[in-house]
């Protein structure tokens, strides 16, 4: 079992559970750091030339690919879910009492994971499906993203949406850890 210690008042250590969110910490930063690694060889492909003339060649299409796909999976799967490990590692620690919930935090986690994978994976598929329509077919952007409905506006809405999720379930979380009176 985890146990966070800390002075309570007139010195006296106070004990409380970690537990549940210390194993959620290592999701977090598993899903973390496997987002950069995706990010970065994405960005270490996306450079080579032939690569970076089709993306640009094919303007809103290659958009999609970098810098959407590309920001999100680096800053919000990467950056964003390590600074949540963070916090959910933390406040504990600080506040010497428990995260207000264990369920809470799990429901972050895969809305984060799932939420970032989704978008990631429809930005790349869309950019590269409507990409090479564009490119074969020398139809532009628009009606390349047209022939690709309803799949182009769910692939945006569907996974924003729990990736949203995601966010609000941590950030309510963290409020009602802090806010909420202590309870012995």
């Amino acid at each position: 079992m985890s146990e966070a210690v800390t002075a309570g008042s007139g010195g006296t250590p106070l004990t409380h559970n970690t537990e549940g969110t210390d194993r959620l910490v290592a999701g977090f930063v598993v899903w973390a750091v496997t987002f950069l690694l995706v990010g970065t060889m994405q960005g270490v492909i996306q450079v080579m030339p032939n690569i970076r003339r089709w993306i640009f060649s094919t303007g809103g299409a290659g958009h999609l690919i970098d810098p959407l796909a590309h920001a999100h999976v680096n800053l919000v799967g990467g950056v964003v879910m390590m600074a949540m490990a963070t916090a959910y590692y933390l406040l504990p620690r600080v506040l010497g009492r428990p995260m207000f919930s264990v369920r809470l935090a799990r429901l972050s986690l895969w809305g984060m994971a799932l939420g970032v994978s989704g978008w990631y994976s429809c930005m790349v598929a869309l950019g590269y499906l409507e990409g090479t329509m564009m490119l074969e077919t020398g139809i532009g952007f628009h009606d390349a993203k047209a022939a690709h409905q309803p799949w182009h506006t769910l692939g945006f809405v569907v996974p924003a949406t729990v990736m949203g999720i995601g966010h609000w379930l941590f950030i309510a979380n963290v409020y009602l850890t802090v806010f909420r009176k202590n309870r012995r």
